[in-house]
C-alpha cells in the first residue's frame, strides 16, 4: 500500500514534469540563454511537479477520517479491538503514506529533471517519451 502510493506519486511527477517541460519550453531556453544552470532554469518546474504529485496523498489524508470508514480501522474495530487504538493505528497508517509519497518524489523529480538536457545543459527540444 505504502509502496504503491509512493508510485503514484511519482508517475504524477514525471507526467507533470514533462508536460511543463514541453509548455515552457521557450521560457526555459531563455533563461539558459542568460547563463543559468539547469537546475535553476528548472526549480520552478520542479516544485510545481511535486507539489501537483502530492495532491491526490494530500486529498486522500484531509478527509480519510471524515468521509471513509477506512479499511484498517474497519477490520480493527470488527476484530474487536479498541476504536480508539484503530484509529491510531489508521492515523499511522496515513502518516506513513504521506511521509513514503513527498521524498520518493522529490527524489525522482529531482533526478529525472536532469533527463531534460544534453551534456552542454541544452535543453533537448525533441524529448524522447
Amino acid at each position: 500500500m505504502i509502496a504503491g502510493n509512493a508510485m503514484v506519486a511519482v508517475g504524477l511527477c514525471y507526467s507533470n514534469l514533462g508536460q511543463r517541460f514541453k509548455g515552457d519550453q521557450q521560457q526555459i531556453q531563455e533563461i539558459l540563454s542568460l547563463g543559468a544552470s539547469p537546475k535553476f532554469a528548472s526549480t520552478v518546474l520542479i516544485r510545481d511537479s511535486i507539489r501537483a504529485s502530492l495532491i491526490p496523498t494530500i486529498d486522500s489524508a484531509k478527509t480519510i477520517r471524515l468521509v471513509s470508514f477506512p479499511g484498517i480501522m474497519y477490520g480493527l474495530i470488527f476484530a474487536g479491538i479498541d476504536p480508539v487504538m484503530a484509529i491510531k493505528y489508521q492515523i499511522m497508517v496515513t502518516f506513513m503514506l504521506l511521509s513514503t509519497a513527498r521524498p520518493s518524489s522529490i527524489i525522482a523529480c529531482y533526478l529525472a529533471h536532469r533527463k531534460f538536457y544534453n551534456t552542454c545543459h541544452q535543453l533537448m527540444v525533441n524529448m524522447p517519451k
